[in-house]
């Protein structure tokens, strides 16, 4: 079982660009809550940020706002081999020019995105969709084909962000 700090970055980039939804928890007044959202990334020196669209008014918005520390998981359809990754880290809301470069990375990845929203109301938040930034701490990574079956190894990232 290689424990290569290159491959197990290899293997967490390669798992998040194979996929494209995440199953984000968070924790609010009515207790635990997890919903799929669909997400962007982008690796930072040393970490990894993940992106993602949401309506201020849902669940898992206001429970952000008021507690910003989440957990996600992200995994392929199928269970053989088993492969995916559970996370931890931070969520910010992003305005101006911080939305705007997101928007683009998101855009990117999702350019039919590109109809179904105004990104100038979303920059400028005449919507009630707006912009995150999850930002990745902990990663533990789940690949049976790397490092056999039931072992997850810990990715330790950048608790800050790229300036």
């Amino acid at each position: 079982m290689s424990r290569d700090p290159t491959q197990l970055r290899e293997v967490c980039f390669s798992l998040l660009e194979e996929n494209r939804i995440m199953t984000l928890a968070t924790w609010g007044p009515d207790g635990p809550w997890a919903t799929p959202v669909i997400y962007a990334w982008e690796p930072t020196s040393p970490g990894v940020s993940l992106y993602f669209m949401s309506r201020l008014s849902t669940r898992h918005a206001q429970n952000i706002s008021a507690r910003p520390r989440v957990a996600a998981a992200i995994h392929p359809n199928e269970t053989r081999p088993l492969r995916g990754l559970q996370i931890e880290g931070t969520v910010a809301l992003l305005r101006e020019t911080e939305a705007l470069r997101a928007i683009r990375i998101y855009l990117r990845r999702f350019p039919k995105a590109r109809r179904r929203f105004s990104i100038r109301a979303v920059v400028q938040e005449s919507l009630d969709l707006r912009c995150f930034r999850f930002l990745v701490e902990r990663v533990f990574v789940l690949s049976e084909e790397h490092f056999g079956w039931g072992n997850r190894i810990i990715l330790e990232l950048a608790s800050q962000p790229e300036t």
